[in-house]
């Protein structure tokens, strides 16, 4: 009996992920649906391809060697989606659920000093983003950073990060984040990858002053190839059940009415 239970919960869970959520794009019609706004050098980089997370569509980002020198990226180049703060609602005491699924194809080249797939970038012109997801050739990492000071790198204050392995092509993953936007110490980020936690941190995740804006990404030093990552389904809610496509580790299961 408690098998048939369990398996109920889990084949409604997909159902509630799409209930009530505070924002969601899965990109069936451009690249900019949603209120997302291109950052290129060439406009148009930004394409719709036929491997969906959700619906039938995703959003591709597609960097050339020579796409630099865009919105302060300097000699690193980029191809970037980004939500303004309003839409994503990141201000100073705000709780929020997200979810967002990325896929790196075969034609993604990992950058030896390393770039940006994703992040929640503060709305200040100095420092770290407030939380991103961060490659290089040997894998994938989170980085975050808050607080009353800006902070650069490893080791400044506020600044934390975590290793989440090697890297695979041509799979989904699938990134859920609860998270409190605070530039104190009530603040945290939990995150999720394929459903296991990854990180548990409590702290500032917000620098003084500031607030933040959801990125897509496809920023990264110079290769002198070209390179590309795939998006798709971006939500944000109130709770896992509006946000995540599976169960969550250390997350309690949706009640079965």
């Amino acid at each position: 009996m408690t098998e048939r239970i369990l398996a109920f919960a889990l084949l409604l869970w997909p159902l509630a992920a799409l209930a009530d959520a505070g924002y969601f794009c899965s990109f069936e019609t451009s690249p900019m649906d949603c209120g997302f706004k291109e950052q290129a050098k060439v406009p148009g980089r930004a394409s719709l391809v036929d491997i969906a997370r959700d619906g039938s569509k995703a959003v591709r980002l597609y960097t050339e060697p020579g796409d630099n020198d865009v919105r302060g990226s300097g000699t690193w180049e980029r191809n970037d989606l980004t939500l303004d703060q309003a839409r994503t609602g990141c201000y100073e005491g705000a709780e929020q659920w997200w979810a967002h699924s990325v896929l790196f194809p075969g034609d993604y080249v990992a950058a030896a000093e390393g770039g940006v797939v994703a992040a929640f970038h503060h709305t200040g012109g100095r420092g770290q983003a407030n939380f991103q997801i961060f490659v290089k050739p040997e894998g994938l990492r989170f980085t975050g950073a808050g607080g009353p000071s800006v902070a650069f790198r490893s080791g400044d204050p506020g600044y934390y990060q975590k290793y989440l392995g090697p890297l695979v092509k041509n799979r989904w993953y699938d990134f859920v984040y609860h998270v409190k936007w605070s530039s104190d110490s009530d603040g945290f980020m939990f995150a999720w990858v394929n459903g296991v936690q990854e990180l548990a941190h409590r702290g500032p995740t917000l620098y003084a002053g500031q607030g933040c804006y959801f990125k897509l990404a496809n920023y990264h030093a110079a290769s002198g190839a070209p390179s590309a990552v795939i998006h798709d389904r971006v939500v944000r809610g109130s709770s896992a059940a509006e946000v995540s496509l599976t169960p969550l580790q250390h997350v309690l299961q949706p009640a079965v009415p």
